[in-house]
């Protein structure tokens, strides 16, 4: 359980710091001339809307894997650890593909108007859930229904925070800085996250 709200957190803190869930709000605010506490406003709309689809992605999959918990021992004392580190796997291979809001995406919003925009950025928020942190989902729903909540509250709350406090940071000159590097980088420090977590779990249960 430990492992769980560490790896929760460290992943959350990560997602905060992805440039292309905030690069875009930026590049929004220079095309619209929005003032700071406007921006970090939309920044806080997309963020919730972005963790929003998350949190509901992960009760689906926490209450699939509770009801496998309640026959399967085996699941929760193997499978899961296993797929833990299987999806770690995974993104340290495809880490140079990232599926969240790219950067690029900034070019069609910045084509809608100005009454148009903050809808579709927080649509397009939504539509792309963090697919990273809901293999901890799966993991919650082995220790049950608290803790799935537990974890999904405390992503939303980390996520949002952070996203949100690096805008207002960004606004300062932050975003200057050359971020592809961190971008580029994500997916192979979010799988080896997932990985150590999985590999703590095989003995702690």
């Amino acid at each position: 359980m430990t492992a769980l709200l560490t790896g929760t957190i460290m992943l959350s803190l990560l997602h905060g710091l992805i440039p292309s869930h905030w690069l875009p709000v930026l590049a929004l605010k220079e095309k619209f001339g929005w003032e700071g506490i406007k921006t970090v406003r939309i920044a806080a709309m997309a963020a919730l809307a972005h963790s929003l689809s998350t949190f509901l992605l992960g009760v689906f999959l926490g209450l699939f894997s509770l009801s496998l918990s309640e026959n399967l021992h085996t699941y929760t004392r193997w499978v899961i650890p296993g797929l833990l580190i299987a999806i770690g796997f995974y993104f340290v291979i495809q880490h140079h593909r990232h599926h969240h809001f790219h950067i690029a995406e900034k070019q069609k919003l910045e084509k809608a108007g100005a009454a148009q925009v903050v809808t579709l950025l927080v649509f397009t928020m939504f539509l792309s859930p963090c697919l990273e942190i809901e293999a901890y989902f799966l993991m919650a729903g082995t220790h049950g229904w608290p803790m799935i909540l537990t974890v999904g509250l405390l992503y939303t709350i980390v996520s949002v925070l952070g996203i949100t406090f690096w805008v207002y940071l960004a606004q300062k000159g932050l975003h200057r800085f050359n971020w592809h590097r961190l971008e580029h980088n994500t997916g192979l420090v979010s799988g080896c996250i997932l990985i150590v977590t999985g590999i703590i779990s095989f003995f702690t249960h």
